[in-house]
């Protein structure tokens, strides 16, 4: 995959890929892209705070941060190599389209 070419969006085409990402990012999925800020010192804490904030099951937010982290969108440590959460490159990008004209 990393040798892809780059897409080229044509006009109008940013509106599409942004509505295809909403289909296939669930809310709790879009929530946590949303929320990784570069404060939370581990994965645990954002997903603890967001859990008592959101009222959503912990080990629910845990899931779709391990398949964000799958698909490549956020990045972040073990238990034994702890590092911040962060939005990788591509988490970016996709948080860029989803907030297209400030709505989702």
């Amino acid at each position: 995959m990393g040798d892809a070419p780059p897409i080229l969006v044509t006009p109008g085409g940013e509106e599409v890929i942004r509505k295809l990402v909403l289909r296939a990012l669930n809310e709790n999925q879009r929530l946590i892209l949303r929320s990784i800020s570069g404060r939370h010192r581990s994965l645990n804490s954002l997903l603890e705070e967001l859990s008592r904030k959101e009222r959503k099951a912990l080990s629910t937010l845990k899931l779709n941060a391990r398949i964000l982290k799958e698909l490549g969108l956020i990045d972040y440590g073990t238990k034994e190599n702890p590092r911040p959460v962060r939005l990788t490159e591509h988490g970016r990008m996709i948080l860029s389209l989803l907030e297209v004209d400030g709505h989702e």
